[in-house]
C-alpha cells in the first residue's frame, strides 16, 4: 500500500509540473439574481479549488487552461448552482441564482455533510436551539445521539459512533478523538492528574481523571461557538494523533452587539456576556465571559462544579507584498474548579475535603497568506499555539487507625526502618501539574488542471510538544493519607517532554465525463515520536497513516423537471494515537514488608524493620494505538429532501490497557519474642534474632497495548423539506452500532483464597479478560415549526432505542498455564482441577456471566420553544422526557418492568442583544 501510494502521488505531482506551463486563459464569471442584480458575497469554486469571492458587481475572475472545468456557486440566500464548460479560448460566463426559501434557511438540527468524508455539521442556530449547558449536549445531533441528563460534576468523555454505556476500561476511543479550537489543537498528553489516594471522599477522584479519556467535555463552552464540524469518517492527512474522529470548533469574530446569555435548569446556572468590535475596516474583535455553576443536585451544596472562561479573539486582513494576509489571534482564560466534601449530617468527619483546578491559558496566532493563482501552490498556512495550564488536586483527609499501625519512609528497595504514626491526624497531599503544550503547523495548498484532471493538493509539518513542569504528587511521608500507600511522592518536572514530528502530503484529483463526477483524495502521513530514550522501542518506529476517500457522482435524473442527486463515497485510513506522558512515565510501585514489628509501651521501645521492594512500571514496548477504518456512504437528494445512509467498520486490536502482572518477593519474618530490651540500641540487634524466610506475590499493572474495540454499524438520516402549509420540517436520524470489547493479550489472575498459613503459591495465565458485545439501534425522529410572522420556533423530538443488547463475551474459566513462586511456568491440565492449590485456578464463571441482557424498546418526547420578544429578548425553554414509555424486557425469564425510571428535566434561559 505504502509504495503504491509513494508511486501514486510521485505520478500525480509529475504530471502537475509538466502541465504547469500551459496555456492559461482567463475566466470571468458574473453572478446576478432574478432581477438582473450583481450578487455580492456569492463564493464561486472552480474545479474544486479554493473558494473565489464575488465583488460588488458580482464578479469574479480565474486563470485557467484550455479543457473542461466544473463551476460551483454559493450564496447563503439562494440555491446553489453547478454547470460544467469546456473552454477553447477566454470567455466571459454569466449566471442567475434562484432565492433559497427563507424558511428553508432555519436549520435547528445537525446536517449531513456531502463531502469526501462522513461529517456532522451543527451551526449556531442548532445549538441556540439545543439550549446546551456543555459541549457534551451537542453529541444529541449526531446520528444515533439521544438527549440526556447534564453530568457536570463528572468527566463528560466524548465517543464517536459507539455505544454510550461502554465498559471504563476502553477508554482509546475516547482518548483518540480529536478537538480543534479555531484550526488549532487541543492537546491533553501531558495531563498527569491523578490522586495520590484515589479512593479518597467515595473516590472523588476517579469521576474527574481524564489521563486516559481525553477531553473533558465539560470544559467547553458552546456560547462562543460558531460551527462545529464532527468528522467520523475518514479525514485528510493534515490530521494526525488521532483514532475515532476529528471535532472542528469555529467560533464567531466580528462586530457584533453586546450579547448576554442567562441559562438555568434542575442542575446549574449559566451567565454569558459578549461584544464584537469593528477596530478598523479589516480588523474585528470579539471578546466574551462565561460562567457555569452546577451541583450534583440542587439540594446538595457540597459537590458542584464551576467553569469560568474568558476569551479575546482578533482577526485581521492586511497585504504583504501586495497578496492578502488574514491573522487571527486568540487569548483564551479558563478555570474549571470541582470541589466536594462530606454532609455533616452523614456522619463523616467534616475536615475531609477534594478541590479540583484546572487553569488554562492558551495563545494562538495563524495566519493566511494567498498568493498568486498562476503559482504552483496559492496558499500558506502557519498555525502557532501555546497552552500553559496550572492543575492542583488539593485534598484534606482525617485519618484515624484503629490500632498502632507501622509505615516505610524509603525510596529505595532494600531493608528499612519505619514509624509508627499517631493514630489520629489529618493528612495533606496534592498533585501539582503544569501542562505546556506548543504546537505550529506549517501548510501549502494549491491547485492546477493536468489535462481533464483537477487537482488541489496539500502538503505540510505539524509539530506538537507536551510537557508537564509541575511539582507532582506530594506529601509528608510521616502522615500519609493511608498507612498502605503503594506510592511515594514523585515530581511531574523531571519526566521528559513529548514530542511528536508529523509530514503529510495529499491531493484531491476531480475528474467530470458525460456529467459523472469522480473524486478522488490520496493522502499520506508520517509520524515519529522525538527525543524519546532509546530504550523505548516507540523511539525507532515511524508510523505512515494512508488515507484514501472516493466519490462517485452519478449524472442528474430530472423528475418533473427537478435533479434528482446521487453520490456513492468509499473511505478507507489507518489512524494512530500516541501513548500519553501517563502511559510512558508512570510513577513506581512500592511495597513494604513488614519484617519485625516490636510495640512497646514505652515509645524508645517501638521499632519496626520493612523489606521494601520497588518496581518500575514503565512500558519500554508501548507503541501506539492503531485503527483501521473504512466506510460507505450513499447520499441522494430531491427537492429539498436529503437522505444518507453509511455503513462503517473500525478495527481497534492494540488499544491501551491496564494489564496485572505478579513478581515473587522474598523477606525475612523475625520471632519478635526474642527480643531483648538490655541490648537495645536505637533498636534491637537483629544479629540475634532467628527469622523465617517468607515468599509473597507482588501485583502491580503496566499500560500495554492489549486491548481490542471493534465497531461497525450503520448510520442513516433524512430531512423533509419545510412543508409551507405548516412550516414544518421532518429529520430522522438514527444508528445501529455494534461495539466489542476485550483483550488481546493473555491476563494473569491470583485466587484469593487462603489454604493454611501461607499464601497461596500459583498465579494462573488466562487467555480471555472481561469482554462486552454492545449492540443498540437508535432513532429520532426531529418535527421543528418555524413561524416567522411570531418570530417562534417550536421542536418536537421523539426519540429512543428500537434494541439495546449488552452481553459478556465469552469468558474461558481454565487457565493456559499457571507458574509458582519460582517462576517456573506449567501448562494447566485436567488433573490440576483435583489438585488440592491448582484447583482454584479455575474461576468462577458462571451461567449467568455470558447471559446477555436485551433491552426492548424505548420512547421519549421531548419539547423545546424559542421566541423572540420585540427584537432585542430572546427566550428559550426545554423539557426533556416530557413522556416516556420503557417496554418490558426479560432477563432469564423473568419479566422486568421499567415504569417511573425517568422523571422529567427541564430548563430555561434568555438571550438579549443590546
Amino acid at each position: 500500500m505504502i509504495r503504491f501510494l509513494s508511486f501514486v502521488f510521485f505520478f500525480l505531482f509529475s504530471t502537475q509540473l509538466i502541465y504547469a506551463q500551459d496555456e492559461r486563459i482567463q475566466l470571468n464569471i458574473t453572478v446576478h439574481n432574478e432581477n438582473n442584480v450583481g450578487l455580492k458575497g456569492a463564493s464561486v469554486i472552480v474545479d474544486g479549488s479554493d473558494p473565489s469571492i464575488t465583488n460588488s458587481n458580482g464578479v469574479t475572475s480565474f486563470s485557467v487552461t484550455k479543457g473542461k472545468h466544473s463551476i460551483k456557486i454559493i450564496h447563503s440566500q439562494y440555491q446553489e448552482k453547478e454547470l460544467h464548460i469546456n473552454l477553447s479560448s477566454s470567455r466571459n460566463i454569466s449566471l442567475q441564482l434562484q432565492s433559497e426559501n427563507k424558511l428553508e434557511e432555519v436549520v435547528i438540527t445537525a446536517r449531513e455533510g456531502k463531502g469526501l468524508t462522513s461529517k456532522s455539521i451543527i451551526n449556531k442556530q442548532a445549538m441556540e436551539h439545543l439550549q446546551p449547558s456543555s459541549f457534551t449536549d451537542l453529541l444529541e445531533l449526531l446520528p444515533g445521539g439521544l438527549a440526556r441528563d447534564p453530568s457536570l460534576t463528572s468527566v463528560n468523555k466524548p465517543l464517536i459512533r459507539e455505544n454510550t454505556d461502554g465498559p471504563s476500561g476502553y477508554n482509546t476511543s475516547s482518548l483518540g478523538i480529536q478537538f480543534m479550537i479555531d484550526d488549532n489543537i487541543w492537546n491533553s498528553n501531558a495531563d498527569m492528574q491523578v490522586s495520590s489516594d484515589t479512593s479518597h471522599m467515595l473516590s472523588a477522584d476517579n469521576a474527574r481523571n481524564t489521563t486516559t479519556t481525553g477531553v473533558d467535555m465539560r470544559t467547553l463552552s458552546t456560547n462562543d461557538i460558531e460551527k462545529v464540524e464532527v468528522i467520523r469518517g475518514i479525514p485528510s492527512a493534515a490530521y494526525g494523533d488521532l483514532t475515532s474522529g476529528l471535532i472542528k470548533i469555529e467560533r464567531k469574530v466580528g462586530n457584533t452587539p453586546l450579547q448576554a446569555r442567562f441559562k438555568a435548569d434542575g442542575f446549574s446556572k449559566q451567565y454569558y456576556v459578549s461584544k464584537g468590535f469593528q477596530l478598523t475596516k479589516d480588523w474585528q474583535l470579539t471578546a466574551s465571559a462565561d460562567l457555569l455553576d452546577a451541583k450534583i443536585d440542587p439540594r446538595n451544596e457540597f459537590e458542584n462544579y464551576q467553569r469560568i472562561t474568558a476569551s479575546i479573539r482578533s482577526k485581521k486582513k492586511s497585504t504583504l507584498w501586495s497578496r492578502p494576509l488574514e491573522w487571527r489571534s486568540n487569548l483564551d482564560l479558563s478555570n474549571n474548579v470541582d470541589k466536594k466534601k462530606y454532609d455533616p449530617d452523614t456522619g463523616y468527619p467534616t475536615i475531609d475535603k477534594y478541590n479540583s483546578t484546572n487553569t488554562r491559558i492558551s495563545l494562538t496566532n495563524n495566519f493566511i497568506y494567498l498568493l498568486d493563482d498562476k503559482a504552483f501552490f496559492n496558499k500558506i498556512t502557519l498555525n502557532t499555539a501555546i497552552r500553559q495550564g496550572f492543575d492542583k488536586i488539593d485534598q484534606i483527609k482525617l485519618v484515624q487507625q484503629s490500632g498502632p499501625r507501622s509505615i516505610s519512609l524509603a525510596t529505595e528497595q532494600g531493608e528499612n526502618v519505619g514509624i509508627f504514626p499517631a493514630l489520629r491526624y489529618v493528612s495533606n497531599f496534592t498533585t501539582d501539574g503544569k501542562p505546556l503544550d506548543i504546537t505550529g503547523l506549517f501548510q501549502i495548498n494549491g491547485n492546477r488542471k493536468t489535462g481533464p484532471l483537477s487537482h488541489a493538493y496539500e502538503a505540510g509539518i505539524d509539530w506538537r510538544y507536551s510537557k508537564n513542569n509541575g511539582k507532582g504528587q506530594q506529601y509528608d511521608l510521616q502522615t500519609p493519607p493511608t498507612a498502605t500507600m503503594t506510592t511515594r511522592p514523585r515530581a511531574y518536572d523531571d519526566i521528559p517532554a513529548s514530542q511528536l514530528l508529523s509530514a503529510f502530503l495529499g491531493d484531491q484529483i476531480s475528474y467530470t465525463a458525460n456529467e459523472h463526477k469522480f473524486t478522488l483524495y490520496a493522502g499520506l502521513r508520517f509520524s515519529k515520536q522525538m527525543g524519546v530514550d532509546k530504550s523505548y522501542s516507540i523511539s525507532k518506529q515511524v508510523f505512515t497513516e494512508p488515507r484514501i476517500n472516493f466519490q462517485y457522482s452519478l449524472p442528474q435524473l430530472m423528475i418533473n423537471n427537478c435533479p434528482l442527486k446521487t453520490d456513492i463515497t468509499l473511505g478507507y485510513g489507518i489512524f494512530y494515537k500516541q501513548p500519553t506522558l501517563m502511559m510512558m512515565y508512570p510513577n513506581k510501585k512500592y511495597w513494604d514488608y513488614t519484617q519485625l514489628n516490636y510495640y512497646h509501651n514505652d515509645e524508645q521501645y517501638r521499632y519496626v524493620n520493612f523489606m521494601t521492594y520497588v518496581q518500575s512500571l514503565e512500558n519500554k514496548n508501548i507503541t501506539a494505538a492503531k485503527n483501521v477504518k473504512t466506510e460507505a456512504r450513499l447520499d441522494v437528494s430531491y427537492r429539498n429532501h436529503n437522505f444518507f445512509i453509511s455503513y462503517f467498520k473500525e478495527d481497534m486490536k492494540n488499544g491501551f490497557r491496564s494489564t496485572a502482572y505478579y513478581v515473587t518477593h522474598s523477606y525475612k519474618q523475625y520471632d519478635a519474642s526474642q527480643v531483648d530490651l538490655s541490648q537495645w540500641n536505637n533498636g534491637p540487634d537483629l544479629t540475634n534474632l532467628s527469622y523465617t524466610l517468607m515468599k509473597n506475590f507482588g501485583s502491580y499493572t503496566i499500560t500495554e497495548n492489549g486491548s481490542a474495540t471493534l465497531k461497525n454499524g450503520i448510520e442513516f438520516g433524512y430531512s423533509s423539506p419545510r412543508i409551507k402549509s405548516i412550516n414544518t420540517r421532518f429529520t430522522l436520524t438514527g444508528a445501529w452500532f455494534r461495539t466489542q470489547y476485550r483483550n488481546t493479550i493473555p491476563v494473569q489472575e491470583k485466587p484469593s483464597v487462603s489454604i493454611g498459613t501461607d499464601p497461596f503459591p500459583y498465579v494462573g495465565i488466562y487467555q480471555s479478560d472481561y469482554g462486552y458485545i454492545n449492540s443498540n439501534l437508535n432513532y429520532n425522529l426531529f418535527i421543528d415549526t418555524y413561524l416567522p410572522n411570531l418570530d417562534l420556533t417550536i421542536s418536537a423530538s421523539l426519540q429512543g432505542t428500537l434494541f439495546d443488547h449488552r452481553k459478556r463475551d465469552h469468558r474461558i474459566a481454565e487457565p493456559t498455564s499457571y507458574f509458582d513462586m519460582d517462576g517456573n511456568v506449567y501448562t494447566f491440565t485436567e488433573a490440576d482441577k483435583d489438585d488440592i492449590y491448582k484447583q482454584w485456578l479455575v474461576r468462577n464463571v458462571s451461567v449467568t456471566d455470558n447471559l446477555a441482557t436485551k433491552y426492548t424498546f424505548n420512547i421519549n418526547g421531548n419539547l423545546k420553544i424559542t421566541k423572540s420578544i420585540y427584537k432585542s429578548l430572546c427566550t428559550s425553554m426545554f423539557v426533556n422526557r416530557l413522556f416516556n414509555y420503557y417496554s418490558p424486557y426479560y432477563n432469564n425469564g423473568i419479566k422486568v418492568q421499567r415504569k417511573g425510571e425517568y422523571a422529567p428535566y427541564f430548563g430555561m434561559e434568555l438571550n438579549y442583544n443590546f
